[in-house]
């Protein structure tokens, strides 16, 4: 699991292939994030800051601007994909008090 200090603004990105592996977007992209046991945001593609830089490729900007305040806080984010491409990823990282 990756790490990062509070303040950080950490890029997730997530990859799409069709069944023979090439690259492509699904008709529906969403990603959702939690930090902590708390609550879960779902972001979708087309009205939210996603960006789609290539063909299959779309990537988000998390702040971690005061997640770790009291604490070191794992931040969890799943990428889906509905319609032409049907897949479901997940991966976490940890944010960790700035030193001073």
């Amino acid at each position: 699991m990756n790490g990062y200090m509070d303040g950080s603004l950490v890029t997730v990105s997530g990859a799409f292939e069709n069944d023979a592996g090439t690259p492509t977007n699904p008709t529906t992209t969403k990603l959702k994030v939690q930090v902590g046991v708390g609550t879960t945001t779902t972001y979708v593609y087309g009205s939210s800051a996603i960006a789609n830089p290539e063909t299959g490729i779309f990537t988000f900007e998390i702040d971690t601007t005061g997640l770790a305040a009291t604490g070191s806080v794992v931040v969890t984010y799943e990428w889906i994909g509905t319609g032409n491409v049907q897949a479901i990823g997940a991966q976490q990282f940890e944010v960790v008090p700035a030193p001073l």
